[in-house]
């Protein structure tokens, strides 16, 4: 026998009227799990960051192509957002959640500003592209799980950089392994 469909941030049009075209329904904004496209997008993106981790660890920069790739899907992904929302298909206060969330956490990420972290543009690029993916609540986990994980592999990282300043680029593919791992996990965790 099927479990009943959980809400997610796409509400049908079934749905409507139950409170969640509002944001009200808490369990939209707690959700977890990712939907399959979702998870087919990160592993797109895990894929270009394999490729950019390995030249981050040889030249200290992603290729640009990367970057304009990553920058192509955060544009991309906030134009679809912006779609849904206009079909009522994505409810507004969570589509404004959400980027307002990777805006903010992108600026304090910058080496410019940074006192989150002190990340190159193309760092933070490829961190909006995966936000871009997620949920609100997956984005704020996902930028948990990058100073975590930064903690983690910092000191392995720095025999690849110069004083300060080491490659981000493994972090950043880490914590989206984790990030795909964790949606497979949880949900079994929660069964229990």
């Amino acid at each position: 026998m099927r479990a009943p469909a959980r809400p997610t941030l796409l509400t049908p049009d079934a749905n409507r009227g139950r409170g969640r075209e509002d944001g009200t329904d808490l369990g939209v904004w707690l959700d977890f799990t990712m939907q399959p496209l979702q998870l087919y997008g990160l592993a797109f993106l895990l894929g270009s960051y394999s490729v950019a981790t390995l030249s981050d660890l040889k030249r200290m920069s992603a290729q640009s192509e990367f970057v304009s790739i990553w920058a192509i899907i955060t544009i991309g992904l906030f134009v679809i957002d912006v779609y849904l929302m206009g079909t009522d298909k994505l409810i507004w206060q969570i589509w404004a959640a959400k980027w307002l969330i990777i805006v903010v956490f992108s600026v304090l990420s910058h080496e410019k500003v940074g006192p989150y972290f002190h990340l190159a543009t193309g760092d933070v690029v490829a961190i909006m592209a995966t936000a871009a993916i997620l949920t609100p609540l997956l984005v704020v986990v996902y930028y948990i799980l990058l100073k975590v994980i930064d903690a983690v592999m910092a000191p392995a990282l720095m025999q690849f950089g110069q004083k300060n300043v080491y490659p981000f680029m493994p972090v950043i593919f880490m914590t989206t392994i984790v990030v795909i791992i964790g949606n497979f996990l949880i949900p079994m965790v929660m069964v229990r």
